[in-house]
C-alpha cells in the first residue's frame, strides 16, 4: 500500500488515477446498462432506448451550440477566457446542465463535442486533461442526477451520499497527501515557495469540513423556512458540484494547469492541486447557485 501511495504522489499520477476512475465508472455503467437491456429482452419486454431519440438529439445540438457560442462570445469580450482553466469553467455550466437533465451518456458526448468545437473556434493550449474534464463534467453530473427523482422527504438520502463522499474523499486524499516528497526539513515547494508538508493535507481537511458544514446549514435553513421543496433541486446540484469539483477539477484539471502554467513538473501538479483546494468552498457555492438558477429555468422548458 505504501508503494502505491508513493506512486500516486509522484509526478501527475494522482491525475492519471482520477481519470482512470472516471473511465472505469463509465465502463461499469455501460456494462450495467447492457445487462439491464438484455434482462428486459429476456423477459419479453419491448425496450426502446430513450437516450438517442429525435428529441434528445435535437437538445444535444442545442446544448452544444449554446455552450460553444457563449464561450466564443465571452472570449471576444474577455480575452482571458482563452486560457483553458477559465474556458473549461464556462463550458462546464452547460455540460453539467445537459448531464443533469439527459443523463451521463448524453452528458459526456456533449462535453467531448463541446470541447472539440471550442478548441476549433478558440485556439489555445491543448492538453488531454481538459478533454477528460469536459467528459467528466457531463458523465458525473449525469450519474448524480438520479437524486433529482427523490422527493423532499427523501432528500436525506442525498445528504447521506454527500456526507459519505466527503468523508471518503477526505480520508483517501489526506492519507495520500502524507506521501508528498519533502526535503530534509520536511518542506515541499508550492510555486517555488517552501511550506510544511503537513499544510496541504490539513488544508484539504479544513476545506472539506467547511463543505460539510455548508450542506448541513443549508438543509437546516430550508427546513426552518419551510422551503423543503427547494432541497429537491439544491441538494442534488450540491452533490454534483462536490463530485465534479474533487474528482475532475481538483485532481484532473490541475494536470492540465501544471502543463500550462508551470515549468517544473515535479512540484507543478501539487501546486495546482493546492491552489484549487483553496477555491473549493467558494466555487461550489457559486456553481450551486448558478446551476440551480439555470436548471430551474431550463428544466420545465425541456420537459414540455
Amino acid at each position: 500500500m505504501d508503494n502505491f501511495l508513493n506512486w500516486l504522489m509522484s509526478g501527475n499520477h494522482l491525475a492519471y488515477a482520477s481519470s482512470l476512475l472516471t473511465f472505469a465508472c463509465l465502463a461499469l455503467f455501460g456494462v450495467a446498462s447492457f445487462l439491464y437491456k438484455k434482462y428486459l429482452v429476456r423477459k419479453g419486454e419491448l425496450f426502446i432506448s430513450p437516450t438517442f431519440n429525435t428529441k434528445n438529439i435535437t437538445y444535444m445540438g442545442i446544448m452544444i451550440a449554446c455552450s460553444v457560442s457563449v464561450t466564443v462570445v465571452i472570449s471576444l469580450v474577455a480575452p482571458i477566457t482563452v486560457f483553458p482553466p477559465i474556458r473549461v469553467a464556462f463550458e462546464g455550466i452547460m455540460i453539467k446542465i445537459t448531464g443533469m437533465i439527459f443523463g451521463p451518456v448524453i452528458g459526456l458526448i456533449v462535453g467531448l463535442i463541446t470541447e472539440l468545437l471550442t478548441m476549433l473556434f478558440i485556439p489555445s493550449f491543448i492538453h488531454p486533461a481538459y478533454f477528460i474534464v469536459a467528459i467528466g463534467f457531463g458523465f458525473w453530473a449525469g450519474m448524480a442526477s438520479f437524486t433529482f427523482k427523490l422527493k423532499s422527504k427523501q432528500q436525506w438520502i442525498t445528504v447521506v451520499i454527500i456526507t459519505l463522499f466527503i468523508i471518503a474523499a477526505t480520508a483517501f486524499l489526506y492519507n495520500t497527501l502524507q506521501y508528498l516528497e519533502a526535503d530534509e526539513n520536511g518542506n515541499v515547494k508550492l510555486f517555488g515557495v517552501a511550506v510544511k508538508k503537513d499544510l496541504i493535507p490539513t488544508l484539504f481537511i479544513i476545506m472539506m469540513g467547511i463543505l460539510l458544514s455548508i450542506c448541513y446549514i443549508m438543509c437546516g435553513l430550508f427546513i426552518i423556512l419551510k422551503k423543503q421543496r427547494w432541497l429537491e433541486i439544491i441538494l442534488p446540484i450540491f452533490l454534483i458540484c462536490i463530485v465534479t469539483e474533487i474528482i475532475i477539477t481538483v485532481l484532473t484539471a490541475a494536470w492540465g494547469d501544471a502543463g500550462l502554467l508551470t515549468s517544473n513538473t515535479s512540484d507543478g501538479y501539487i501546486s495546482m492541486v493546492a491552489l484549487r483546494v483553496i477555491q473549493i468552498p467558494v466555487k461550489i457555492i457559486f456553481n450551486t447557485a448558478l446551476l440551480a438558477t439555470v436548471y430551474s429555468v431550463l428544466r420545465p422548458l425541456i420537459k414540455k
